[in-house]
């Protein structure tokens, strides 16, 4: 038997090139719950248009396509069932992708990255040309939108929080705050794993608020306080450890430095902080990591940094990095302490 041919260089980048046409089939998918729909069992496309309010023929075609992504088979005649792939846009299930899928091809993701070639040519964000805002603001001006962004990062957060409980002991400390902790996910896993803890959830009003449903509804009302305020201003609690997950890649050095700032001010002496983020690698070998950095390049001016570059940040801000711990879900603790005034 011969043995398989190697694919074709041409064959491989149209995949690439028309890859856009999978986000976009799998976004609308989640945005019509067609993976609830189909939760209990085979339905025809043309019984589902009228219950998500869609033309037959766009979504029979659509769906069709959907089989190519991997979400769907077809049982003619115009009849699908959901996948294990596809399952995965089930809403309120565990490990649901389904806001994650919203929130990418969502205009506050989509199109700035329509407008990379101009992010490359000036250096700069394209989210306030093609948004006319920059993204914070898009989303409050977004509420639906916002709230998806939320919840795909708390969907997120559950992904690593386990890590993160795991791999540092936040059992000597009274108070845990994490700054800009959106719906709480990770903050809830630290406090179940250590009951001792006290947590502050730090993050804007709006978020906030949004929040509270979640908090109460994990029975942790009693043991996290909400706070709403901007870290860039002087109203961050104090506390004995802070965290901060995915906050400092949303931005650039100067306002990174800024948020550090923040949290140092309002660090008791000997405090610890762990960010969680992706970690470049110095080396310059290849890594998905450079994919997220070239997105917070696009949407917001911010960065993926190297272990060397974190180290300059921290001790810029008065924080002496400790250590750097690799996950196996993909992100690194980056633990620092504020020295204990003499």
């Amino acid at each position: 038997m011969d043995p398989t041919p190697p694919p074709n260089p041409s064959q491989q980048l149209l995949e690439h090139i028309s890859s856009y046409w999978i986000s976009q089939i799998i976004g609308v998918v989640a945005r019509l719950r067609l993976s609830d729909l189909l939760a209990s069992g085979p339905l025809s496309s043309d019984a589902l248009a009228p219950r998500v309010g869609a033309n037959p023929d766009g979504l029979y075609r659509l769906m069709r396509a959907g089989v190519v992504a991997g979400l769907f088979t077809e049982v003619p005649p115009r009849t699908f069932t959901l996948t294990p792939l596809g399952a995965c846009l089930r809403s309120e299930v565990p490990g649901s992708m389904r806001d994650m899928a919203i929130m990418m091809t969502a205009p506050g993701h989509w199109r700035p990255w329509g407008e990379l070639f101009t992010a490359v040519q000036t250096g700069r964000s394209t989210a306030l040309a093609a948004l006319g805002a920059n993204i914070w603001e898009h989303y409050e001006k977004n509420p639906e939108e916002a709230l998806h962004f939320d919840r795909a990062m708390g969907s997120y957060s559950s992904f690593v929080a386990t890590e993160v409980a795991r791999l540092h002991d936040f059992s000597p400390y009274a108070r845990v705050a994490d700054v800009g902790g959106s719906q709480g996910v990770l903050l809830a896993a630290v406090l179940r794993v250590y009951p001792s803890c006290r947590g502050i959830l730090f993050d804007l009003p709006h978020v906030i608020d949004g929040a509270r449903a979640q908090v109460e509804a994990e029975g942790l009302s009693q043991r996290m306080d909400l706070v709403a305020g901007s870290f860039f201003e002087p109203v961050i609690p104090a506390a004995e450890a802070y965290l901060l997950k995915h906050i400092l890649h949303d931005w650039d050095d100067a306002s990174s430095t800024a948020i550090l700032r923040q949290i140092h001010r309002a660090a008791l002496p000997g405090a610890r902080l762990i960010v969680v983020e992706m970690v470049m690698p110095d080396s310059g070998e290849p890594s998905r990591t450079a994919l997220m950095d070239l997105n917070m390049f696009v949407l917001a001016d911010g960065r993926e940094r190297t272990a060397r570059e974190y180290e300059a940040l921290l001790a810029s801000t008065g924080w002496a990095l400790e250590r750097i711990t690799s996950s196996p879900s993909g992100v690194s603790l980056i633990e620092a302490r504020k020295p204990k005034t003499v």
